[in-house]
């Protein structure tokens, strides 16, 4: 769980939920985190966090050799900036949006600032570097590359798609100097002969959302091309990355502030500041609706933050503005 500032707390939520470590990022102050993410999540996991400064950090030691959450403070082992011209002075701003890819070890960093870049982890330097081609800022980011299968669904690794603040989508590809996508054109019906040509990808802007993108992701369920978006108006929205509109539209009528989707269970949830948790199959079906807190008897669950699936499982984590933090399971799942 990270905090407001610049606090990293570590949590055993087997069982009766015990905190186990509770460390500083060490980012500056007036800075925030925007970003964590585990690498290397089945070896050796490392912490990787960012801050509103552009800053990233990775961390090592958090687990024991026997896959036990460590009690003592995690080591440093990296720290670079990975946004450097990031602004943060904006009153409504995204801070370091993060995307990270196990295959291949890159990490995409966008965010409050008109470039986009690709950095090999391992080595720090920086693949790729091109614009976001939006004046708004870049408020999430997501790649077709899928935990469970340690490969990819969808178009690929390097195929990757930005939400932004004034509701518009990005589709990038990570190979082409300017992250415009291409696609393999098959001259003659012939593959895998040299014989294929590449031209731009058809369709690659999307501007059917009118407010903040929430959370924007692959699915692997509908094809290798589709996508599910929310944004803050409450309007959820499945895409084919083939054509030049959505496929279909689910209204939320309320105002959300937080959507998750599963990466192997056709579901979704929705978060809003109304103080409670919806529960959605993907044709719009409300499997259930979480308002109260039910380790602590009548107690209303505070406006949502954010929202995350575990990527094999079906646990929910949700984060409250009030500084609680649920994690949801089927019955008898612990």
């Amino acid at each position: 769980v990270c905090g407001g500032h610049d606090n990293v707390t570590c949590w055993n939520v087997e069982g009766k939920a015990e905190r186990m470590l509770s460390f500083s990022n060490e980012n500056p102050k007036q800075t925030r985190m925007t970003a964590a993410a585990w690498i290397n999540e089945t070896n050796t996991s490392l912490l990787l966090t960012g801050s509103n400064d552009g800053s990233v950090r990775i961390w090592d030691g958090l687990f024991e050799p026997n896959d036990e959450l460590s009690k003592e403070k995690p080591s440093l082992v990296s720290s670079f900036f990975a946004a450097p011209d990031i602004s943060s002075d904006k009153r409504y701003s995204s801070g370091l949006v993060l995307e990270y890819q196990q295959f291949g070890g890159q990490l995409v960093a966008g965010g409050n600032t008109k470039l986009i870049r690709c950095w090999d982890i391992a080595t720090e330097k920086c693949r790729n570097t091109f614009e976001s081609k939006s004046d708004a800022s870049l408020t999430t980011l997501t790649t077709a590359w899928n935990h469970s299968y340690n490969g990819y669904s969808g178009l690929g690794p390097d195929i990757i798609v930005g939400g932004y603040g004034n509701g518009s989508l990005r589709v990038f590809d990570t190979r082409c100097n300017r992250g415009e996508p291409a696609m393999n054109i098959q001259e003659g019906g012939v593959a895998n002969r040299g014989l294929a040509t590449k031209r731009r990808w058809k369709y690659s802007e999307y501007d059917e959302h009118s407010s903040w993108i929430v959370d924007v992701s692959f699915t692997t369920y509908g094809g290798r091309h589709e996508l599910v978006s929310g944004s803050v108006a409450g309007n959820i929205k499945f895409w084919d990355l083939r054509y030049s509109s959505s496929i279909r539209t689910l209204e939320h009528k309320m105002q959300m502030t937080a959507l998750a989707a599963h990466s192997n269970v056709p579901m979704f949830a929705v978060g809003s500041p109304a103080q409670f948790i919806k529960l959605m199959s993907h044709d719009g079906a409300t499997q259930q609706v979480i308002r109260y807190h039910e380790k602590v008897s009548g107690q209303r669950i505070g406006p949502v933050s954010c929202l995350s699936f575990h990527p094999q499982m079906p646990y929910l984590a949700a984060g409250f503005a009030d500084e609680l933090v649920g994690v949801y399971a089927p019955r008898g799942a612990f």
